[in-house]
């Protein structure tokens, strides 16, 4: 087992036994902040995919704050719970959805220099609530918990490790 692989156990272990180990520890980071998330409209493109479900594709830009500081643009696809004319015609949040967002993240990450890929999923609820996570590759390694706003943005916690791609 790797240095990097016991320092993401016993970051899961202390994490689930309600403690942490310090900022960084052998590479791995606590990582904690904010983002926000502007979607580009014009970019949307609807699909039917039954009489009772969309296909919603669009692209837009992830702001992220604090541990991560930097810009991820993103390809985002959704499966609403709604059919397509009801989902053009209402906002973001106004039905049930799931999702996967894929970013490519730019920036830094506790102060570190990153380029690396984050996999975004998670289930929105009515009125836009996101319950998700965040999957880190190529250039960060772990695993980030989001609760968020649809189309908004949100709060990420968890911990990463910068490797090198």
């Amino acid at each position: 087992m790797t240095k990097s692989m016991i320092g993401l156990a016993l970051a899961t272990v202390l994490g689930a036994l309600g403690t942490a180990p310090p900022a960084s520890a052998g590479g791995l980071v606590r990582a904690e902040g904010t983002f926000t998330v502007a979607i580009d409209f014009p970019t949307l493109t609807l699909t039917p995919v039954d009489d009772e479900s969309c296909l919603l594709e669009v692209e837009g830009v992830v702001t992220f704050t604090g541990t991560l500081e930097g810009i991820a643009p993103s390809r985002t696809r959704a499966l609403a719970a709604a059919p397509c004319e009801f989902v053009a015609r209402n906002p973001p949040g106004a039905y049930e959805d799931v999702f996967t967002a894929a970013l490519e993240f730019a920036g830094e990450v506790d102060g570190r220099p990153v380029v690396a890929d984050l996999t975004y999923r998670g289930d929105t609820a009515i009125g836009g609530h996101v319950d998700g996570v965040m999957v880190a590759s190529n250039g960060l390694r772990g695993r980030l918990s989001v609760d968020g706003i649809v189309a908004a943005g949100g709060t990420y916690k968890g911990f990463l490790i910068v490797t090198d791609r």
